[in-house]
């Protein structure tokens, strides 16, 4: 009997301590998917007993996806979004509050991050999301054309419009190969920060562009569009290769593209700070838009503290620097730069010079403040800028208009979301 006893007990101990599977939903290709899945096995598996069953997804489904296994009920354990979404899928109660759950190791990995990546996930003191990497806007230029025709690298935008006429008098220009220098709501962002004006106020449900430095800033990024003329949509790539746009605003994406698509002009060109705007204090505000991949544990998965134990190893400064350097040699043309910023002392698949201004751009970069229906607002900004362009409309009425339309869908949206407001903790 007393052997009977004995098997039970250690029957009982054995099924207590078998293997937890996490299920995870990852928004990149296959290719990174296959990366994750095989450091996955090598190095977290055998050191926690914890198996992640990792699901790759197209980043257009996710939405869909996630939104149906919300409100089934039937979600994986974790996933990667959009920058925005957990705070969107969180206040709906779909999110685990890491902020709260997981408080002190939570301000730790916080205190790792750019100072700008938490804001398009926090809402009324929560924090539904870690953002693990994350896109931001750059500049490349030709220094060979530089230096052959004595250009300065133009710091602030004051310089820039030193530059263009002298430019521009030898058939060249300034050009955008990503979304950082066009019309866009992207664009108007960074100029609005720059002269210290907001989108969304901090409370997250009003609006901040009715001020006059947000004013300010749209003026200022329309007058290179319509005084200085710069293009108004993407340039060819090959255009800054072949030296008619010899200085273009892209995104961190874009460099492994130039540098490998390009040969012939490698060590030709470098990189710079987006052009800032002076503040009184004599310094230069160099901020543009980023965009982070954050990652959120679903509030139903029964596993949330090795989720989170996954997180913690994920988001560790070896095993994003290895990340990073096994995607750069797995795919030449991808790019991988960490939101850890500890993790930037460590890279060596880019030369030093590029990675000092990476990580000074970063650093400066800013996500979005999350506020309810303000991304349903963008668009009214991109509607403002088209005023501008082709209307003849003056960009402080303009900016007045896109107040009004972006206040009254954070308005009408505010309303809808009263019910989850008042769960949350003030």
């Amino acid at each position: 009997m007393r052997k009977w006893w004995v098997l039970t007990v250690l029957l009982l101990l054995v099924s207590s301590v078998q293997a937890v599977t996490l299920d995870m939903w990852f928004t990149r290709d296959n290719e990174v998917g296959q990366v994750i899945k095989s450091m996955t096995s090598e190095l977290f598996t055998p050191k926690t007993g914890i198996d992640v069953k990792i699901t790759v997804l197209n980043y257009d489904d996710l939405w869909t996806k996630a939104m149906l296994a919300l409100a089934s009920g039937d979600t994986p354990d974790l996933a990667s979004f959009g920058s925005e979404w957990p705070v969107e899928f969180g206040i709906r109660g779909g999110l685990v509050d890491l902020r709260e759950a997981f408080p002190e190791e939570f301000a730790e990995m916080e205190k790792k991050l750019y100072p700008g990546q938490m804001r398009s996930l926090e809402f009324m003191g929560t924090a539904f999301g870690l953002p693990v990497e994350f896109g931001f806007g750059l500049v490349y230029y030709r220094k060979d054309i530089f230096q052959e025709n004595g250009w300065m690298y133009p710091e602030t935008w004051d310089d820039v419009k030193v530059l263009l006429p002298k430019m521009q008098a030898k058939k060249m220009n300034m050009g955008c190969i990503s979304q950082y220098m066009l019309p866009e709501w992207q664009t108007a962002l960074n100029f609005i920060w720059q002269n210290g004006g907001v989108y969304v106020n901090d409370d997250g449900i009003s609006c901040g562009l009715n001020t006059k430095e947000a004013k300010a800033g749209f003026a200022q990024m329309m007058e290179y569009f319509t005084v200085y003329k710069l293009p108004q949509e993407i340039i060819p790539m090959n255009a800054f290769a072949n030296g008619d746009y010899p200085i273009v605003v892209g995104g961190n994406w874009n460099y492994a593209a130039i540098d490998n698509g390009f040969p012939n002009i490698r060590g030709k060109w470098d990189l710079g700070l987006y052009p800032g705007t002076k503040k009184g204090d004599g310094t230069i505000n160099h901020a543009i838009y980023n965009g982070p991949l954050p990652y959120g544990i679903f509030s139903k998965s029964k596993h949330q503290k090795e989720a989170w134990e996954f997180l913690k190893w994920f988001f560790s400064d070896e095993i994003q620097a290895e990340f990073g350097r096994r995607i750069m040699q797995r795919m030449p043309n991808a790019f991988f730069f960490s939101a850890n910023m500890e993790v930037a002392k460590k890279i060596d698949y880019f030369p030093q010079e590029h990675i000092k201004v990476m990580y000074e751009q970063s650093y400066q970069s800013l996500a979005p403040r999350y506020g309810i229906g303000s991304v349903i607002g963008y668009r009214f900004v991109r509607d403002a800028a088209m005023s501008v362009l082709l209307q003849g409309v003056k960009p402080e009425d303009a900016l007045d208009t896109a107040y009004k339309q972006v206040s009254l869908e954070m308005k009408q949206k505010v309303a809808e979301y009263q019910r989850f407001i008042k769960t949350l903790k003030k």
